[in-house]
């Protein structure tokens, strides 16, 4: 009896999943309903992404700050801090050029 009620489980998901594939794959609102699932999600991780470096350089100048007695800190001079975080942000606007560029092309604004 379990092992019917378990094949019957298996065909109802692998039928449920099939459906949303075959939606989400080949009817036109099915490609933009995935589109616009992954920009969200794409803009939700470039968020992501710049609070998580914007909170380790505030971290890291907190560290300059503080100068812990058991160990001995080698600091980066702030000229060096300032460059990375230029880097790092023009990094950030590079990749946000690029994914905009392709939603472009896939003619998206």
């Amino acid at each position: 009896m379990a092992k019917n009620g378990s094949f019957l489980l298996g065909a109802i998901v692998g039928g449920i999943a099939g459906a949303a594939a075959t939606l989400f794959l080949s009817s036109e609102r099915g490609k933009q309903l995935l589109q616009e699932f992954t920009e969200t999600n794409m803009k939700r991780w470039q968020q992501h992404e710049k609070e998580n470096v914007t909170h380790d350089v505030e971290q890291q100048k907190g560290k300059e700050e503080q100068k812990p007695f058991s160990s001995i800190p080698i600091p980066l001079p702030s000229s060096d801090v300032e460059q990375l975080l230029k880097e790092t942000e023009q990094a950030v606007n590079d990749v946000e050029k690029r994914f905009n560029k392709g939603m472009d092309a896939h003619g998206e604004n």
